[in-house]
């Protein structure tokens, strides 16, 4: 079976599903950005679901209810996002869209948090836990993986917001129209006083 392409050249269509998923560029490109957006989310996973089994379901046995709470915001995101990523290609324009847009907030939201703690910067991990508030010292053997996961947390908000352009860019096109704002002022030819008088 022939097909043609956008610049009208007859290529060979494809002949399984399998195929058809690697047909074009734009194709290969997405499947290669969801497989690397869920294995960030696969990352990000382990070390959210690390932090919550090693201390507990009880918002008491962390520095404060905040960090529990993103810690918690995070865990669900990552479900989210990971059903969202194996079940993309069944999901239609509009809720692609709203769903990166909802897992940016989410994922912006966890990782605002948790860089606000101590911990949030990997250049403190190496200092002596006697320079960390009371309250985070015993979770100074934690402090690397919560800044991977603030590091995994801003990759996976970075990439949600370029989904979220994206979907709208190849939904709606964006063209050009002018380049000014208002219309460009052209004087008026001066009258001719023969035509005055007629």
């Amino acid at each position: 079976m022939v097909a043609k392409n956008h610049g009208q050249q007859e290529v060979e269509a494809p002949t399984s599903q399998l195929q058809a998923i690697f047909w074009t560029g734009r194709q290969r490109f997405i499947f290669s950005y969801y497989v690397f957006y869920g294995i960030l989310d696969v990352a990000l996973l382990g070390l959210v679901s690390w932090n919550l089994h090693k201390h507990g379901n009880t918002w008491t046995n962390y520095p404060d209810g905040m960090y529990y709470h993103a810690l918690g915001l995070g865990l669900f995101t990552t479900i989210f996002t990971l059903l969202f990523t194996i079940f993309h290609w069944a999901l239609g324009h509009l809720l692609l869209t709203l769903t990166f847009f909802a897992s940016g907030v989410f994922f912006g939201t966890v990782a605002g948090i948790l860089t606000s703690t101590p911990f949030g910067h990997g250049l403190q991990c190496k200092n002596p836990v006697e320079s960390f508030p009371p309250k985070y010292q015993p979770f100074y053997h934690d402090c690397r993986k919560v800044t991977a996961t603030v590091g995994l947390a801003w990759a996976l908000f970075a990439l949600s917001v370029l989904g979220f352009f994206f979907m709208l860019q190849d939904k709606y096109s964006c063209v050009s129209k002018r380049n000014h704002v208002y219309i460009e002022y052209v004087a008026p030819e001066p009258k001719k006083h023969d035509e005055e008088e007629a």
